[in-house]
C-alpha cells in the first residue's frame, strides 16, 4: 500500500502542476467563472496529499480512510473530466482502490477499514461536489457589458448580464 501510495501521490502532483502549467501560461484566457481552476487544482493537490500521507503514516486506519479519499476523489473527478486531464487521475484512482483492497485484506479488523475507507472517499466526494457548486456560483465581470449563461453541477441553468463589471444572474 505505500508504494501505491507513493506512485498515486506523484502522478497526482504532476497532473496539478501540468495543469495549472496549461491553463494559467498556455490558455491563458479569462474565464467567467474564476474559481473553477483554482478550487480543482487545490483540490487535486488535497488528493495527491491524501495519497502521500497514506504512503507515509503510522500502519492505522487513519491510512486507509486516506487512501480511500484519494481513490474516491479521483475516479470521480477523473470520470467527470475523463476528456481532459482525466483518464491519468480516473486510472490513478483505480490503482488506489486496487492498493485500498490489498490494505482492508490485510487489516485486523476488515469490516472497521472498510468502514473507514468509504467514509473517506464520501467524505471526498462530498468536498468535490461542494467546491464545484460553491465556485460554480461566482460570477467575474469584466468592464463593459457581456452575458452568459451555463448549468450549475448541482444547482440548474442560469443566465447572466455584465454590466459595468457588475453581475445581474438569473437562476432558471
Amino acid at each position: 500500500m505505500r508504494r501505491v501510495g507513493l506512485i498515486v501521490a506523484i502522478a497526482v502532483a504532476v497532473v496539478d502542476v501540468l495543469f495549472i502549467w496549461f491553463v494559467g501560461f498556455v490558455q491563458g484566457a479569462t474565464s467567467d467563472m474564476p474559481w473553477v481552476v483554482p478550487f480543482v487544482a487545490s483540490y487535486l493537490g488535497l488528493l495527491a496529499v491524501c495519497a502521500l500521507l497514506s504512503a507515509t503514516g503510522p500502519p492505522s486506519s487513519w491510512r486507509i480512510a486516506l487512501l480511500g479519499a484519494s481513490a474516491g476523489g479521483l475516479v470521480v473527478l477523473g470520470f467527470l473530466a475523463l476528456f481532459s486531464i482525466g483518464l491519468l487521475l480516473f486510472v490513478m484512482g483505480l490503482v488506489s482502490i486496487g492498493g485500498l483492497v490489498m490494505a482492508i485484506r490485510g487489516a485486523t479488523n476488515r469490516g472497521f477499514a472498510t468502514g473507514a475507507s468509504i467514509a473517506g472517499a464520501l467524505l471526498a466526494v462530498l468536498i468535490m461536489v461542494a467546491g464545484f457548486a460553491i465556485s460554480d456560483r461566482i460570477i467575474a465581470c469584466r468592464p463593459g457589458v457581456d452575458s452568459g449563461g451555463g448549468t450549475g453541477f448541482l444547482t440548474s441553468s442560469y443566465s447572466y448580464t455584465c454590466q459595468n463589471g457588475r453581475a445581474i444572474v438569473t437562476w432558471k
